[in-house]
């Protein structure tokens, strides 16, 4: 489930020429190198993560990003694997 939510939000920076950071290198590796981006500052971290700034220039494309991540960040939760940043930004987004 995770891996599936990754590809998509990876899918979806993609097709809006957007950084991928650590993504891709994460969907292509073993599950500890993974995790190491789960919970990474790149993904969940302030400025300049995936959460805070990815497509912001994109409006319907940052609202379907901010779903996957609702959703990436409540399995990650629910398996007690979280970024500190984690918790807040899945509250933010699901207002």
């Amino acid at each position: 489930m995770i891996r599936d939510t990754l590809s998509e939000i990876s899918e979806l920076l993609e097709n809006h020429n957007a950084s991928l950071g650590g993504l891709t290198i994460a969907l292509q590796s073993d599950d500890m190198k993974m995790w190491e981006y789960l919970i990474s500052n790149g993904l969940w971290g302030g400025a300049g993560s995936v959460a805070d700034q990815a497509l912001i220039e994109f409006p319907d494309a940052r609202k379907q990003l901010e779903s996957l991540l609702i959703r990436l960040g409540r399995e990650q939760i629910s398996l007690e694997r979280v970024n500190a940043r984690t918790e807040m930004w899945v509250s933010v987004f699901e207002r």
